[in-house]
């Protein structure tokens, strides 16, 4: 995509997830310009959000759930292709027919190189939602109860590359987020 530097009127080639200086030294970003213009904005989902709307006898299963059946025109919720692959392989598990898909690209050498101060480390399902946050953006937020996105700074990293406020949370908080009433089951 071709965009005008604003500073000297110059024609610059643009590509997704990608910085570019212009020969009168501003820096050009691809979020920058088209952050803005995008009328829906899509939160993706963790693996364990499917995996634990699936299970019934699970406590997080009801919030879990209406996250997948969260319907907006301009909230979208979706994953990676990634996610989905290493659902299916360990649970039979139905997907949601509205899910955004995002097929997942070759993971950055800066995402391959992060570090954690803790044992485990990003998996590629993590660092393929991370890929997915920077390339995309739509995208403006990370569903998940995994403590590792908090851990290895995810928000930090995104809002570094697309210069936007970028939400991390748990199925409970994305729907307190936006006020729909949960249910609380006490035992």
């Amino acid at each position: 995509m071709k965009v005008t530097c604003p500073h000297c009127k110059r024609r610059i080639r643009l590509r997704r997830g990608k910085d570019v200086l212009c020969k009168c030294n501003n820096k050009l970003s691809y979020m920058q310009f088209f952050r803005d213009k995008i009328s829906y904005i899509v939160y993706l989902i963790d693996a364990n959000i499917l995996i634990y709307a699936e299970n019934t006898t699970d406590k997080r299963s009801g919030s879990c759930n209406k996250v997948l059946r969260f319907n907006s025109p301009e909230i979208k919720i979706g994953t990676t292709d990634v996610i989905i692959d290493e659902v299916k392989k360990n649970k039979n598990i139905e997907m949601p027919k509205k899910l955004a898909i995002y097929k997942s690209g070759k993971i950055s050498e800066e995402l391959t190189d992060l570090k954690t101060n803790y044992l485990k480390q990003p998996s590629q399902a993590d660092l393929s939602l991370i890929q997915a946050a920077i390339e995309n953006p739509e995208i403006r937020g990370l569903i998940t109860y995994d403590k590792d996105f908090g851990r290895i700074a995810t928000k930090g990293i995104i809002q570094k590359k697309s210069s936007t406020n970028f939400w991390l949370g748990n199925a409970r908080e994305f729907l307190t987020k936006y006020e729909i009433k949960t249910k609380v089951v006490r035992s």
